[in-house]
């Protein structure tokens, strides 16, 4: 038993350390703007993302303490081990969280509302442009098989010049970027994917 409360009180402290880490990281890591002429950086916001992250905590919270009970239940009730699969899928929400926000953090997708030219700038220093009416091949969009809290996540893969661009669906939330997305739909078919875990 002894050896149950000892691993209920790490997870706690590992998620309690987790959470505060996101949201630092959140507060302090937000993404230089600079101007350019005519275009809209596609970008979440603060509040979006700090629901996000709350939403995400409070799942894997869940996820563990659903964990530490299955394992506890099950030295007496073997078939309890059912529940184990569930646990940890919850708990590896946090993963998901942590991919989607390195890669909304890793580029900046630039787009112009009057041209539709678009402009992708990643922090190895690689650019790529386009315009989103003429010059994309493919979209597809992949999902998670079920939302959590509210939160469902997955990103739009875009086909262009023969290369991918990722656009993770915590960027999508942000009203700003609409008219991003819904020209994006309206002209292009989506190819829809669901996946256990729709990792960028």
């Amino acid at each position: 038993m002894s050896k149950i409360l000892l691993i209920a009180i790490l997870l706690g402290v590992l998620i309690y350390f987790i959470s505060r880490r996101l949201m630092m990281s959140n507060k302090s890591t937000a993404v230089q703007r600079s101007t350019k002429q005519g275009f809209v950086l596609i970008e979440s916001s603060v509040p979006i993302l700090q629901r996000i992250i709350k939403n995400t905590i409070y799942t894997v919270a869940i996820g563990a303490i659903l964990f530490v009970i299955t394992i506890v239940l099950a030295m007496k009730v073997k078939i309890i081990l059912f529940a184990l699969p569930i646990s940890l899928y919850l708990m590896s929400q946090f993963f998901l969280l942590n991919n989607q926000l390195k890669y909304a953090k890793d580029q900046r997708i630039w787009f112009n509302p009057n041209t539709n030219d678009v402009q992708v700038e990643w922090l190895s220093g690689n650019r790529m442009g386009f315009n989103l009416l003429r010059d994309v091949q493919h979209v597809r969009a992949v999902r998670s098989v079920q939302k959590n809290r509210q939160v469902l996540f997955g990103y739009y893969e875009l086909t262009v010049q023969q290369q991918p661009i990722y656009i993770p669906f915590i960027i999508e939330d942000n009203q700003v970027n609409a008219g991003f997305f819904r020209t994006l739909k309206e002209n292009y078919p989506v190819d829809p994917k669901s996946s256990l875990f729709p990792i960028i």
